[in-house]
């Protein structure tokens, strides 16, 4: 019993810290925008939101290509066994 309210307490709580997040997120640049599904990862990283954020949920302050190629790349990485995905340019940054 103590399992199933925990687990109900822990969804209620995730809702509310993914609450206003928008699903598809787009971030431009030169190469080629990169299309994200915020959703996609959530359910990818079994709501464990520190896979991406690492120290706080919400905006990534320090979002950038640094932080893309560190945290995106290495967690896609297949030797890394997480989440497989792309880790080209082209395969993240769309130009059409």
């Amino acid at each position: 019993m103590k399992w199933i309210v925990m687990t109900a307490v822990f969804a209620a709580l995730t809702g509310v810290a993914c609450a206003g997040v928008n699903d598809q997120m787009e971030f431009r640049n030169k190469k080629g925008t990169v299309f994200f599904s915020h959703k996609k990862h959530e359910k990818l990283a079994y709501m464990d939101c520190g896979v991406c954020h690492e120290n706080e949920v919400g905006a990534i302050r320090t979002f950038g290509k640094a932080y893309a190629h560190r945290v995106c790349i290495g967690c896609h990485q297949p030797e890394a066994g997480k989440m497989e995905g792309p880790i080209t340019c082209e395969g993240c940054h769309q130009t059409s």
